[in-house]
């Protein structure tokens, strides 16, 4: 079977997001057999070892699976789908939540109208990651079958030398996201601030977008936090790996998410989670790996007033637990059983996997 996965999003190897997602999901799938191929929205192939595909290609394969909405390249992917009758698999990625829509919602109305909904009509399958987006796709009228597959994780073999390296003085909140205003970085300014914990330390991660991070940075001087707050900037996946098994509590005070990939990525660090019902990851209470609160800085800070009283094998006991539910049940081995029974159910007639909701 000769596939391609399609992402508008600019693949960078030493970068996570959306395209290392899917990167990795066409790489594992070519080693458990089939033909995957990735074509990328800045025009550039990365596939598996030796293949290469361009949108011109779409003719020679089996399936598309298109990940992502409203983007022009996204639409000129199910277009072609459709063109050549391939079975088309779309994954919104989060972006039908009810946050994602009211972002340029005038733009995204017309889009519906125009060509979005008839893409989501046309497709053989949506992939929804996480259970939020099924209701949210079913919301729009959309009766293709549903896959729910969340996404696989990347789980280091060992974490004992992240852990090695946690400072003796201070423990550290880590955020790893888009510092972007939906994150909710300012909630957690504000609860800091409020709270002023003597013994911890925030470090903040990751790309700046649309200016956000002055905004955080003014609020951060405005509340006297200089001396406890750090910015890194982005960071490479090597970095990243070592920010969060270095981490004691990995903070996500986030509105919006459709499954929070960086949520699971923490846990299998073995470092505990504290994140919002704007993401699907109530596993973090039925495990005892985490919190999980409503959003806002009223609920954050209620949280980090009794996270705050805890010591470090209290908060090492939560994140072993986490770890041991990414390896049960998000690790790649499992996930890409799950997409190749789709693929082989859609293209060949193979039994209809449990997974897919009709």
């Amino acid at each position: 079977m000769k596939l391609l996965l399609a992402t508008p999003f600019r693949y960078d190897p030493h970068m996570g997001g959306p395209a290392h997602t899917v990167a990795q999901i066409a790489h594992r799938l070519s080693q458990s057999g089939l033909d995957a191929r990735l074509l990328t929205g800045d025009r550039r192939r990365f596939p598996p070892p030796g293949a290469r595909t361009s949108l011109a290609d779409l003719a020679r394969v089996d399936m598309v699976h298109n990940f992502g909405m409203w983007t022009a390249f996204n639409h000129a992917i199910s277009r072609a789908a459709r063109l050549f009758g391939r079975p088309l698999v779309l994954a919104p990625l989060g972006m039908l939540e009810t946050w994602a829509l009211a972002q340029r919602a005038r733009r995204k109305r017309l889009a519906l109208r125009f060509y979005q909904r008839r893409d989501l009509a046309h497709a053989a399958a949506v992939h929804a990651t996480a259970p939020a987006e099924v209701e949210s796709v079913r919301a729009l009228g959309v009766r293709a079958p549903i896959a729910l597959i969340p996404h696989g994780v990347d789980v280091p073999a060992d974490i004992a030398s992240f852990k090695g390296q946690q400072g003796a003085d201070k423990l550290t909140m880590l955020f790893l996201s888009r510092l972007h205003p939906k994150k909710g970085l300012l909630d957690l300014v504000e609860a800091w601030s409020r709270l002023r914990p003597a013994h911890w330390r925030l470090v903040i991660a990751g790309p700046d977008e649309g200016g956000h991070r002055a905004q955080v940075e003014s609020a951060v001087s405005r509340a006297g936090l200089e001396g406890c707050c750090v910015f890194t900037g982005p960071v490479n996946h090597e970095e990243k790996s070592r920010l969060l098994g270095g981490a004691d509590l990995f903070v996500l005070p986030t509105y919006s998410e459709n499954f929070g990939l960086v949520v699971p990525e923490a846990l299998g660090h073995g470092t505990p989670v504290l994140t919002t019902q704007g993401t699907p990851w109530s596993e973090l209470v039925q495990t005892n790996s985490g919190w999980w609160i409503e959003p806002g800085a009223a609920a954050l800070t209620a949280a980090l007033e009794s996270i705050f009283s805890l010591n470090r094998d209290a908060l090492r006991a939560m994140g072993e637990r986490g770890r041991r539910l990414v390896l049960e049940r998000y690790s790649w081995d499992a996930i890409i059983r799950q997409h190749v029974e789709l693929y082989r159910w859609l293209d060949r007639g193979a039994p209809k996997p449990a997974f897919v909701l009709d």
